[in-house]
């Protein structure tokens, strides 16, 4: 499943592997290692090493870095010469569950990684190595700090830039008023990770992951956490490059940024497999500052979606209560669902105080959760609110149900985002078989908007891949709906009819790789881009809307992007598709591809993954959410320089929900 769990497994292996074991005779040494095994970067990390011929045994603990905090442990081979092999594993981590590597050491000198093959006291044969070390801190060789930052100091965005680097001594400026810098020299600590610096009554130290910060600030007796991003953006400084927002532990598994006046409002959530954050929130963002105008703490309760807003400013969005995490020996984590239940929730919007509960209605009862996809709910023009689950149902904003429809097909999940006009809601359903199992056939519903009775439906005929979990997309001026349904892309008029003689029976993406569960982009011409999830063998496709009968002529182009692309990009007025993925390690998560050709025009390395959250773009910058791998920090919204963008002009849909995102019509 596209998701930040798997990210946590990708480092964890890579910390393993990396400096696991080193002879040292039960002394601590730290070593330095980057990995280019797995998909994504994520900076080198210092791991504390001992190991013990004595007692056969070796431990390493990772001191600095993305994944800080974790230890392993396991058997350790001397050879009699100083080096050996290292047997090491870390088993019921709520992050990895279960993984073991082996690790060949010269002692002091370097280490490297294998993935482990269970055989004891020898390496894999035949393997590629995972990763290789070097004993010592850290270095500007591999870890260059020269760059420029923003940084979140308190509610504040500081700028800095590390102008040099010479013998550990570090030199650079950090804004401390608009346009107004102040000079600092600082040194790197023993991992090399770690920036600190002491002068005048201020103090910093800061921790470095990848493009990733987290530390500590004070002033005048002041103390502060900080966090903090590196600049992707060149020509301008720090924070007019790029800002970010984040708060506590948990990740924005679900959410894609709902903008509205200059204001975003986003949630926390974790993947089915991950660990249940118990401090996960709903919050409205100030866009120009990126700074939090309130927060709605949720505890242990989930963003199953994104947010939208009706005519009074009012707030929906669906929670989940009750997931947990099952963690058993010898395996990976795994979701529970049994015991949740789904409700949808109303808040006020205040200008600044904190937001109170107008209602909750219950969706999905307990017993009845469907482990994949996000609900979004949609809001009509007279403020009727449609949400999905197991059935669709339709609110007024009072509170009072309108009507529930529910298929007579047999159990269907709704985990999408509906579509609603002044007459008709259009939602996709899933067969309850998304990992491409027979199951309950899945199809789109055209609901009327106020009765709850069926207008009509349509049903794919391919056998295989019975998958809803994308959601529908209107054109322009709202006379036709793209959707993507078991790997097959259809159009219809909102009637049901197919757009042309030629989208009858959809548009069969010729020799597709994955699942579609990103929705539909449509440009100016007419011609559609969407990516898939499979794994290392995603793809991204620009297909002709014209459908041509020749199936070999549908492509215009494709492009391998190495990781699962389950969001739904943007399309540029300066001829850019740029899509969000899980991470590509030679080319980040965010891409901008040419509209014509599909050529890598450039990228963005965030250290982070991002799954269900599509892309904004607000005011001339890219918005979006992300996850960390680690709590070395939490999720974030972002908001990235992008030389004033804009959404394509003309284009059918440049967005996910086209330009009216707040209501979801």
């Amino acid at each position: 499943m596209g998701s930040t769990l798997r990210l946590f497994a990708k480092v964890a292996r890579a910390l393993l592997l990396m400096g696991l074991a080193f002879p040292l005779n039960a002394f601590a040494v730290k070593y330095c290692t980057d990995v280019m095994a797995f998909p994504g970067d994520f900076g080198e990390m210092s791991f504390e090493v001992v190991t013990d011929d004595a007692s056969a045994t070796a431990i390493v603990s990772v001191v600095a870095g993305m994944a800080k905090g974790w230890e392993f442990t396991g058997d350790w081979h001397p050879d009699g010469r100083g080096n050996g092999i290292a047997e090491v594993f870390i088993d019921e981590d709520p992050v990895v569950g279960y993984l073991a590597f082996d690790i060949y050491v010269e002692s002091g000198v370097s280490v490297t990684g294998y993935i482990a093959d269970g055989v004891s006291g020898s390496l894999p044969t035949g393997a590629e190595a995972a990763f290789f070390g070097s004993a010592g801190a850290c270095t500007a060789a591999g870890t260059p700090l020269i760059g420029s930052y923003c940084l979140k100091i308190g509610n504040e965005n500081r700028s800095l830039e590390i102008l040099s680097e010479s013998v550990g001594l570090v030199r650079g400026r950090m804004e401390v008023d608009r346009g107004s810098w102040s000079t600092f020299r600082a040194h790197r600590d023993s991992t090399g990770l770690a920036l600190r610096m002491t002068s005048a009554g201020t103090t910093f130290d800061l921790e470095f992951a990848g493009n990733l910060i987290s530390g500590r600030f004070s002033k005048g007796g002041r103390r502060y956490d900080v966090y903090g991003i590196r600049n992707p953006i060149t020509g301008v400084a720090g924070c007019d490059g790029i800002k970010i927002y984040s708060h506590g532990s948990a990740n924005y598994y679900y959410s894609t940024p709902t903008i509205v006046g200059r204001y975003a409002y986003v949630g926390t959530a974790g993947g089915s497999n991950h660990t249940v954050a118990s401090d996960n929130f709903l919050a409205k963002i100030d866009l120009k500052t990126m700074s939090e105008v309130w927060r709605y703490d949720l505890g242990t309760r989930e963003v199953r979606g994104s947010a939208v807003l009706d005519s009074r400013g009012a707030i929906y969005f669906m929670a989940e209560t009750g997931r947990a995490q099952e963690i058993v020996s010898g395996i990976g984590p795994s979701g529970d669902h049994s015991g949740s239940h789904l409700k949808l929730v109303k808040l006020s919007n205040p200008t600044a105080s904190t937001p109170r509960v107008i209602w909750e209605r219950v969706i999905v009862g307990e017993g009845g959760v469907y482990h994949l996809g996000q609900i979004t709910p949609a809001i009509s023009e007279f403020d009727v609110i449609i949400v999905g689950g197991r059935s669709v149902r339709a609110y007024r904003a009072n509170g009072t149900m309108l009507w529930e429809f529910s298929p007579t097909a047999g159990t269907q999940e709704f985990y999408n985002s509906p579509l609603v006009d002044d007459k008709t809601v259009f939602v996709n359903s899933d067969g309850g078989g998304s990992e491409s199992s027979a199951a309950t056939p899945n199809r789109i519903y055209a609901i009327d908007a106020w009765s709850g009775s069926e207008r009509w439906s349509y049903t794919p005929t391919t056998a295989s891949h019975y998958d809803g979990l994308s959601s529908p997309q209107f054109n322009r001026d709202r006379t036709r709906i793209y959707t993507a349904l078991r790997q097959t892309l259809y159009c219809f008029d909102k009637w049901g009819n197919a757009c042309s003689f030629a989208w009858e029976g959809g548009c069969e993406i010729p020799g597709i790789s994955g699942d579609l569960r990103a929705s539909p982009l449509v440009d100016a011409s007419g011609d559609i881009y969407i990516g898939t999830k499979d794994d290392a063998d995603s793809v991204f496709y620009k297909i002709d809307g014209s459908c041509p009968n020749i199936a070999s002529s549908r492509v215009l182009w494709e492009v391998e992007t190495r990781g699962d692309v389950y969001t739904t990009g943007v399309l540029l007025d300066s001829g850019y598709v740029v899509i969000g993925q899980e991470p590509d390690s030679s080319a980040g998560v965010l891409k901008a591809l040419n509209m014509s050709d599909g050529s890598l025009e450039g990228y963005v390395d965030l250290t982070a993954d991002m799954t269900w959250g599509s892309l904004r773009v607000d005011h001339g910058r890219l918005v979006g959410v992300a996850d960390v791998a680690t709590p070395f920090l939490g999720g974030f919204l972002f908001s990235i320089n992008f030389a004033g963008a804009r959404y394509a002009t003309g284009a059918e849909n440049p967005t996910m929900r086209g330009d009216n995102a707040g209501s979801g019509r």
